[in-house]
């Protein structure tokens, strides 16, 4: 591996081979181009969250070892982890000790959080309209600020279903 190579670029093509796909069959599975699962690979270009979140579910990697760690050909890995393969039991726990004040403070505190990525991304997006020209730093700025706003727009839809399942449960 390039020593400047990012642990991600270096990881997911590890896990790519170890799976037995081409880019080609990689990026057919991500709905992406083949061009980006290159890029990924090897010009330290760092993928959207949703993608990085899909190649996670995909290798059944944990989405910090995926990110952190250089992964090798034999390398061992805790698995991708969702509400789905959390423990029943733990689930339950924990659903059992939240009262209904902590689901009332979840609920505005997500409301709050709503309403300050509205008014981020209406700022941002006059902001961006007003640049004279798009530099690369402006191109890695807007990325990054894109990859954010997608980062809680992901929180607010999960926030949003905890609320509704949280609603349902039967006091």
């Amino acid at each position: 591996m390039q020593k400047d190579r990012l642990p991600l670029a270096n990881n997911i093509k590890i896990l790519r081979k170890r799976a037995g796909l081409n880019q080609e069959q990689l990026a057919d599975k991500l709905n992406i181009k083949r061009s980006n699962v290159a890029a990924y690979e090897t010009k330290n270009v760092e993928p959207r969250l949703s993608i990085i979140l899909e190649i996670a579910r995909l290798f059944d990697i944990s989405i910090s070892t995926l990110l952190e760690e250089n992964l090798t050909t034999d390398s061992t890995f805790p698995p991708f982890e969702t509400a789905e393969t959390a423990s029943d039991a733990t689930f339950e726990k924990n659903v059992i000790d939240i009262n209904k004040t902590d689901v009332n403070s979840f609920i505005t505190k997500s409301i709050n959080i709503k309403k300050v990525l509205e008014g981020f991304k209406s700022f941002y997006n006059f902001r961006k309209s007003k640049l004279k020209e798009i530099t690369p730093h402006n191109q890695k700025i807007i990325f990054d600020i894109e990859n954010f706003i997608q980062l809680m727009e992901d929180l607010i839809a999960h926030n949003e279903a905890m609320i509704s399942m949280l609603s349902s449960i039967k006091r």
